[in-house]
């Protein structure tokens, strides 16, 4: 399950999506994603979040692979790297407070190291149902 499938869950919590992105604005563009989108090309938000770099390797691991072929068992297509993009770069999935705190971090440890969304959308409600949450909301 996707993030953008249970977008109506993390809204009812008044909570919302950025997707940040090492790809420029053009290939973003192309994307056309259903999602608000910042283009960080020169990565200083993977850097300022503790996000590292995977190495080739990473690629051949069993669990890579095997998340790779069901994603193109699914229909999708691996695509060459655009130019400026760090293929090695990995990502992470994060959930601040509207006071900017970070509350959950996941950073992974490989391309297929994601959370479940169902865990994203729990530690959402969590923050909204919290006294930080609820202060939130009020002011």
């Amino acid at each position: 399950m996707q993030v953008r499938e249970r977008l109506g869950e993390i809204r009812s919590a008044e909570a919302g999506v950025l997707v940040v992105t090492q790809s420029r604005p053009e290939a973003v563009s192309a994307a056309s994603l259903p999602l608000p989108v910042v283009c960080d090309s020169d990565r200083a938000a993977y850097r300022y979040f503790g996000l590292d770099r995977g190495r080739w390797s990473m690629f051949f691991r069993r669990k890579v692979l095997a998340h790779y072929l069901r994603l193109i068992f699914t229909g999708w297509r691996p695509r060459p790297g655009v130019a400026g993009e760090d293929l090695l770069q990995l990502g992470g999935d994060f959930v601040l407070s509207a006071e900017r705190r970070l509350v959950y971090a996941h950073r992974s440890n490989d391309p297929s190291d994601r959370p479940a969304v169902a865990d994203l959308v729990r530690r959402v409600r969590e923050l909204a149902s919290s006294p930080v949450g609820e202060a939130a909301r009020k002011e």
